[in-house]
């Protein structure tokens, strides 16, 4: 892989993933997204997914059914059928 600058990492954070990575994250959050539906179906809630992804993918959680359960489980806690989101489990209990 190419080596970026933080600011490129920043601005285009999606250039420190592999290509079978990107058709991975990209098949997982069209699978998060279709279990929304209706009212909770919206830009807002497609981008928790998807950042919810691309965090998985940071922590090297990037096999295609890491990443979809991953996409699941943040479509569930949006349609609250659990507890706890990806991004919450992440953070330490001190946060």
């Amino acid at each position: 892989m190419a080596e970026f600058s933080a600011f490129q990492l920043n601005r285009f954070p999606m250039l420190e993933f592999d290509n079978s990575t990107l058709a991975n994250m990209t098949a997982a959050l069209d699978d998060g997204c279709k279990m929304l539906s209706g009212d909770s179906d919206t830009a807002r809630n497609r981008k928790r997914i998807g950042d919810a992804i691309i965090a998985a993918a940071r922590s090297y959680k990037r096999s295609l059914p890491q990443l979809i359960e991953v996409a699941q489980c943040e479509a569930a806690a949006i349609l609250g059928h659990q507890e706890k989101s990806f991004f919450a489990r992440l953070k330490p209990h001190w946060w």
